[in-house]
């Protein structure tokens, strides 16, 4: 063994969360080791999920647009889409993004520890290096291991070639029938995703509508796009086995007590993502966690006082900038409880950070407070929604279908909270974002002026009528 060493914080996991907690801590003069065990450098984010994910959408959603291209007066006579070319131009942005990324980590000053880090005490734990264990004590430590598939328990599954999301992100092939076995934010991206490029595919949701993080209100537009666009959805389904049968896949399902043979060429795993936080001795910390996910407060400090966590190994939301903004606030949390930061409120995750987006097409988002937080407030309300098939500028786009709504304090008008799905609506919420950020009453919303025509200007709409209630 190695000889022991000793930190005042130690961070396991080097994505984009464990880097901001590294790099913000290192910045306020705190010793700091970053562990990562992964093979290479560059986190979920960037290599398995958001960045290669967008990235093959967007040359989905450009198929898409070229195949509706009569309805601007252009015809293409000889469509066509070669997946090399596709994954090529994927793997070189990814590569790009991947060697900044592990410039940041190499360079750092905090040191880079490539090996599995497994907790003996809440202020030790070994590092496996290979053949090799270092001892490493520290006085705080931030678990930031991000999450891996879930994989669940289905009859037949281990006989059954299947694909999760980072397998359909690296195909060159595009499935001539991809069933889907889940309908959130992974299954229906990966549905338009696919659909755009011309396969066929089945969606099976065993919830009642797609996208149940989310009102059934946008639900249900992505439901209604998604069957006009021929994908076939089937909700509130029970999958009960699948099979192989040559280059087949076979899902049995229930659905109204009628079972149902669903046959495809290719099968997606959708169901969800754990915590990457087994196998770590969190059994010694006796940290409190729920479906292996650590419970955490508004500061990310878990049930053990010294032990934070952030990203998807909490229970906080997990979306990127949240984990870039809790590795931050854990950053200065350590330094001011350490005194070497002197901030007289430390700073916390508010509700002005809940931020959800989805890139199915279109596109969903929504962002402030959610219904649970209102209810639990004791907040009356007001809400109006704008559809996208009265705005000018989604009418010049030919991009019509979905809405935005505003959920504003009633009597004070103060913006709560906001969600839309429709064109670019994941860009477009953002000053929804600023407003909520700056404490904004809807009627101060209404007279900020808007270029015209602009997909933009289209919140203006419910902001003025509901400045006028």
């Amino acid at each position: 063994m190695n000889a022991d060493k000793n930190y005042e914080v130690v961070v396991i996991g080097g994505g984009s969360g464990g880097y901001s907690a590294a790099s913000n801590l290192a910045e306020l003069g705190i010793s700091t080791a970053l562990i990562e065990k992964a093979d290479q450098l560059g986190g979920l984010c960037i290599l398995e999920a958001c960045m290669p994910g967008k990235a093959i959408i967007e040359s989905a959603n450009l198929m898409r647009r070229m195949r509706n291209s009569k309805e601007f007066g252009i015809t293409t006579s000889d469509l066509s889409i070669s997946m090399d070319q596709v994954q090529d131009r994927k793997n070189k942005l990814i590569g790009e993004f991947q060697a900044y990324r592990s410039k940041q980590l190499e360079q750092g000053d905090f040191d880079l520890i490539r090996g599995e880090a497994v907790f003996i005490s809440n202020h030790e734990i070994e590092v496996r290096i290979g053949n090799d264990t270092q001892r490493i004590r520290f006085d705080y430590a931030v678990i930031a291991t991000g999450s891996v598939p879930h994989i669940p328990e289905l009859k037949g599954l281990d006989g059954v070639d299947f694909w999760l999301s980072h397998d359909a992100l690296n195909s060159r092939e595009i499935p001539e029938h991809l069933v889907i076995i889940g309908g959130g934010a992974i299954g229906c991206e990966m549905a338009h995703c696919f659909e755009g490029l011309g396969a066929k595919v089945t969606i099976l949701q065993r919830n009642g509508c797609l996208l149940s993080d989310f009102d059934d209100d946008i639900g249900g537009v992505i439901n209604e796009v998604s069957r006009k666009r021929g994908i076939r959805v089937l909700c509130s389904i029970k999958t009960l086995s699948v099979k192989q049968e040559g280059k087949a896949v076979m899902v049995e399902i229930e659905r109204d007590g009628i079972r149902e043979e669903i046959v495809g060429s290719h099968l997606l795993l959708a169901t969800g993502r754990k915590s990457a936080t087994e196998n770590m001795g969190l059994e010694v910390l006796e940290i409190a966690t729920h479906q292996l996910r650590i419970k955490v407060d508004e500061q990310s400090r878990s049930s053990c006082r010294n032990i934070f966590a952030i990203g998807d190994a909490s229970d906080r939301q997990a979306v990127v900038h949240q984990a870039v903004l809790s590795g931050e606030i854990v950053a200065r949390s350590i330094a001011q409880e350490m005194g070497r930061l002197n901030e007289s409120q430390p700073k916390t995750l508010g509700v002005d950070y809940e931020f959800l987006g989805i890139f199915t097409h279109p596109q969903c988002a929504r962002l402030g407070m959610t219904q649970r937080q209102i209810e639990e407030g004791g907040l009356l309300t007001e809400s109006v929604r704008y559809p996208f098939r009265d705005h000018g500028k989604a009418q010049i786009l030919g991009e019509t279908e979905g809405f935005v709504k505003i959920v504003a304090e009633e009597g004070t008008g103060r913006i709560l909270g906001a969600s839309a799905v429709g064109p670019h609506v994941i860009d477009l919420i953002h000053e929804l974002q600023v407003a909520i950020h700056a404490g904004l009453t809807v009627t101060e919303f209404a007279k900020i002026p808007h270029y015209h025509p602009t997909l933009a200007e289209i919140w203006t709409y419910p902001a003025q009528e509901l400045s006028e209630l």
